[in-house]
């Protein structure tokens, strides 16, 4: 049933076996963060805006991270649910569990802004001594952003799902990887425009940020409360919001780490470029392993035991040697970039971060999937949203080592 799952592919003529072909899907689908460097560039481009606020970049890997792990556990049931039939590959009519689905993340988002100004406030005030005034610069900021954010990723997600789905391709494989770095940039964009925003310190602008947090606010309490009876709703709630908290604590801290990496590296944009595409991918990879593990799960391909892990051995390969491969192609466009002075030493930092997360990525990914099945929970709900979180948390601290020891 796997091999006639896989055969949607659209056969590859010549010498292509069937292990190539999973790298080249596994490699092109992750390929998309290339354009990741154009989020690390805003990053890189807007270090004056950055540094002028302390808690700009702590909050900046929240952000990407809950609108990651959203988007993760968006496009995760998209993909279980369009190999199940539970949602249907169409634009203007679908089923009961879609529709329940894109509430959730609607409200959702709304929680992930809540935790992200609550525990980035709290660090805030912690590490920094920011008080009133910055704190709420800090909820225009993180509520503007995701409520603008939301209109742009949660429609993409789910117009590339039914597209790959629609030409054949395994949902599993491209949907994430490609709309995680849509993600990423849009948030960038977003984030940065909004702060100069802040920073021009005009009514006007601060008055818009306002009305645009207010609406959102009232939308994700409209959608709960029409929702709150619905079983899919009320289970993706109920099982998300535990993870929602883990992972907000995760990456605050994670904020904190690329915070110490500024305070080491200063205004260095070759190394700024490439972060967003590098946490990117780390979590790509753990994507495809950990949504294809639950299809099969969920199709009964294999069983709910982490032994199982012997049977997706190709899987983890494809995605760990096309995330080699771009890590590679990372510091090569960063360094042409910005100066190749630095190159050997991206590269050596890049491959390094590479081979020493990657396989801690895969295990949580696949042992998640596993434990969260076992215990008649949602996989989608958990899998994708924990490991990109603690990809973005791991790729960020072995960055900072990795850094210091060779910059």
């Amino acid at each position: 049933m796997w091999k006639t799952l896989h055969n949607r592919v659209p056969p590859m003529r010549g010498i292509l076996g069937p292990h190539v072909k999973g790298i080249v899907q596994s490699t092109s689908a992750q390929a998309f963060n290339i354009f990741g460097i154009l989020a690390g560039s805003i990053l890189a481009g807007s270090y004056g805006v950055f540094s002028r606020y302390p808690w700009a970049l702590l909050v900046f890997p929240g952000l990407l991270s809950n609108r990651g792990a959203i988007g993760g556990l968006l496009s995760g049931r998209l993909s279980t649910g369009l190999h199940l039939g539970t949602i249907l590959p169409s634009v203007k009519e679908n089923t009961g569990d879609a529709y329940q689905l894109f509430s959730a993340v609607i409200t959702l988002t709304g929680l992930s802004a809540l935790f992200i100004w609550f525990g980035g406030g709290l660090f805030s005030v912690l590490s920094h001594g920011t008080g009133l005034r910055e704190l709420y610069q800090l909820f225009l900021v993180i509520f503007s952003t995701l409520a603008l954010s939301i209109m742009v990723v949660t429609p993409i997600t789910f117009l590339v799902s039914i597209q790959a789905y629609n030409r054949g391709f395994d949902p599993d494989m491209v949907v994430y990887p490609i709309t995680s770095t849509t993600a990423d940039i849009s948030i960038s964009v977003i984030y940065v425009l909004i702060l100069r925003i802040v920073s021009w310190d005009h009514p006007i602008g601060k008055t818009a940020l306002l009305l645009v947090a207010l609406v959102f606010v009232a939308a994700a309490s409209a959608v709960h409360v029409r929702n709150r009876e619905k079983p899919e709703y009320s289970k993706t709630i109920k099982e998300f919001i535990g993870t929602l908290v883990v992972v907000t604590a995760i990456v605050t801290l994670t904020g904190h780490m690329l915070g110490r990496i500024g305070e080491k590296i200063g205004n260095t944009p070759e190394v700024y470029a490439v972060y967003p595409a590098m946490i990117d991918t780390v979590g790509d990879v753990g994507s495809i392993i950990g949504s294809t593990a639950t299809t099969k799960l969920s199709l009964g391909f294999f069983e709910a035991e982490f032994s199982s892990i012997r049977g997706h051995l190709n899987e983890i390969s494809y995605a760990w040697i096309g995330s080699l491969t771009l890590f590679t192609v990372y510091a090569l466009i960063s360094g042409s970039a910005y100066g190749s002075g630095n190159l050997p030493s991206l590269l050596a930092v890049a491959w390094l971060t590479n081979l020493l997360v990657i396989p801690l990525i895969a295990i949580v990914s696949f042992g998640v999937g596993i434990i969260t099945y076992k215990k008649g929970l949602n996989p989608d709900n958990f899998v994708i949203p924990f490991e990109t979180s603690l990809a973005d948390g791991l790729t960020t601290g072995v960055l900072y080592l990795m850094i210091r020891a060779w910059f």
